[in-house]
C-alpha cells in the first residue's frame, strides 16, 4: 500500500474513532464533526528541513503585497526562499530567491509597505551562544514580481540560537527584535540605518525566567510593546516604550497581562490594530478539563487588560495565533487539536466585544499531525482574503487555508 494510501487509512480510522467516542458520551463540540472546508490546499515537501518550517509561536511567515499573498519557505530543505501563492490555482510557486540557506533556520517576517524584512535564527529549544542571528531587506520590482537583496544584508541582530525571534518596526522606522537567553528577555534594535545593530541588552525586570519562556515584540500606536511568558511566577507580562525616546532602555514597568497559578505557558501571538489596542493569543498550563487552555488577551488603548477563553483544557488547542480583519471589526482565531498536532481549527469574533463559541472550532486544515498555523503580521480585508499555513511533521508537507473573506 502507497505512503498516501496508509495515510488515508490512518485517517478515516481516527475520524471513526472520534466520531464513536463523542457520540458515546454524547459530547456536542462545534465543528468537531464537520470536515474542512473548501479553502484547504496542500503544498510543497520540505523533506530534509530541520523541525516545522511554519514555527515558532510568535512568528509569522506570509505578508500580503502588489496583490499577491507571499511565504519564506524552506522546500526539501534547501533552505529558505520566497514563494508567491497563485490565487487562481492555490499553489506556491518558487520565485528562487534565497533568503537563508541554513536548513536549520527559522524566520520572522514583515512587510513595510516597500520593504521586505526577514529575521532569521537557528532554532533551539535551549539558547546557546555561536549561531548569528540574520536581518535579510529585500526591495520588490512590481515589473518581474521578484524580491531582490538589498546591498549590505544580511546584518546580524545576534549571536545566539534561540526557540524564537520576533521583529517589529516603530513609527520612527527604528527595528526592534526579541528573544529570549540566558532566563532573561532580551532586546536589539536598529541605530543610524536598517543594518546597523546596536548591542543587544537585558529587558529591565525581564529576568528570572525558564529555559522555556519565550518572548514577542508588537508595534502599537507610537509605542513597542515586549510581551514575555514568566512560568515560573505563573504570569504572563508586558512592557512598552514610547518610540523616539532616546533611551532604547526606557521600557515601563512590566504589566501583568494575567496571573493566576498555571495561567502562563511559553505560547504568544500578537497583534495591534489602529486605535492602539494590542491583542495577545496565549496558552496556559492547567490540568484540569473545564479550566481556561487557550486565552485572547486583549489590551485597552489607553491600558489595562481583558480576558476571554477560546478553548478549554478538554478541547486541549495548542500553539494559538489570531490575525485582525479592521475593515469588518473580526479576529480570527486558529490553533491546533491536539497537543501532538492534528487538525487546525478556527473561531471568528468581534475584535470589540470578543467572545467565542465553546468547542473546538471550525476545521480549517485537516491534514495527518498538521500543526504551527501561522500567517501575517499585516491586518486582513476582502481586497486582501486569508491565509494561513500550516506544517505535517508526519508527511512533511506544507499546507494553507485560503478564505476569501467575502461574507
Amino acid at each position: 500500500m502507497s505512503r498516501s494510501s496508509l495515510r488515508a487509512v490512518r485517517r478515516l480510522f481516527v475520524v471513526v474513532l472520534a466520531t464513536a467516542a463523542l457520540l458515546a458520551a454524547g459530547v456536542d463540540q462545534v465543528g468537531a464533526a464537520e470536515g474542512p472546508g473548501p479553502g484547504q490546499h496542500q503544498g510543497p515537501s520540505f523533506e530534509g528541513a530541520a523541525g516545522s518550517p511554519t514555527g515558532s509561536k510568535p512568528q509569522s511567515k506570509l505578508w500580503f503585497a502588489d496583490g499577491s499573498w507571499w511565504s519564506v519557505m524552506n522546500p526539501g530543505g534547501t533552505g529558505h526562499r520566497i514563494f508567491r501563492l497563485d490565487a487562481a490555482t492555490q499553489d506556491w510557486l518558487d520565485t528562487g530567491t534565497v533568503v537563508d540557506t541554513r536548513t536549520t533556520a527559522r524566520v520572522d517576517v514583515l512587510w513595510d509597505g516597500s520593504r521586505l524584512y526577514v529575521a532569521s535564527h537557528v532554532f533551539a529549544e535551549s539558547a546557546a551562544a555561536g549561531s548569528p542571528s540574520h536581518l535579510y531587506r529585500f526591495s520588490y520590482d512590481t515589473g518581474s514580481d521578484r524580491y531582490s537583496l538589498d546591498l549590505g544584508y544580511p546584518a546580524t541582530i545576534n549571536n545566539w540560537r534561540t526557540e524564537t525571534l520576533v521583529l517589529a518596526k516603530d513609527s520612527t522606522g527604528q527595528l526592534w527584535a526579541t528573544w529570549t537567553q540566558q532566563s532573561q528577555v532580551f532586546v536589539n534594535r536598529t541605530l543610524a540605518a536598517d543594518n546597523v545593530w546596536g548591542v543587544p541588552f537585558a529587558l529591565p525586570n525581564g529576568g528570572t525566567l525558564s529555559s522555556d519562556d519565550i518572548s514577542s515584540v508588537v508595534a502599537f500606536a507610537g509605542r513597542i510593546g515586549i510581551m514575555w511568558s514568566d512560568q515560573g511566577s505563573d504570569a504572563m507580562r508586558f512592557a512598552a516604550r514610547d518610540d523616539g525616546d532616546l533611551d532604547d532602555a526606557a521600557f515601563g514597568a512590566p504589566e501583568v497581562a494575567i496571573s493566576g497559578s498555571d495561567l502562563a505557558d511559553d505560547h504568544i501571538n500578537l497583534k495591534a490594530d489602529a486605535s492602539g489596542r494590542v491583542y495577545a493569543a496565549t496558552k496556559t498550563s492547567v490540568s484540569t478539563s473545564g479550566q481556561p487552555f487557550n486565552l485572547l488577551l486583549v489590551r485597552g488603548a489607553s491600558g489595562g487588560w481583558t480576558m476571554t477563553v477560546f478553548g478549554t483544557k478538554a478541547d486541549n488547542h495548542t500553539r494559538p495565533m489570531i490575525v485582525l480583519d479592521e475593515e469588518k471589526r473580526r479576529l480570527f482565531y486558529f490553533a491546533t487539536w491536539d497537543q501532538s498536532g492534528g487538525v487546525i481549527y478556527m473561531k471568528e469574533t468581534s475584535m470589540d466585544s470578543p467572545s467565542f463559541p465553546a468547542g473546538r472550532g471550525q476545521p480549517v486544515i485537516d491534514a495527518a499531525d498538521v500543526n504551527n498555523a501561522t500567517s501575517t503580521k499585516q491586518s486582513v480585508s476582502e481586497a486582501t482574503g486569508l491565509v494561513v499555513q500550516a506544517t505535517s511533521d508526519e508527511t512533511r508537507l506544507y499546507w494553507h487555508y485560503w478564505n476569501p473573506l467575502t461574507k
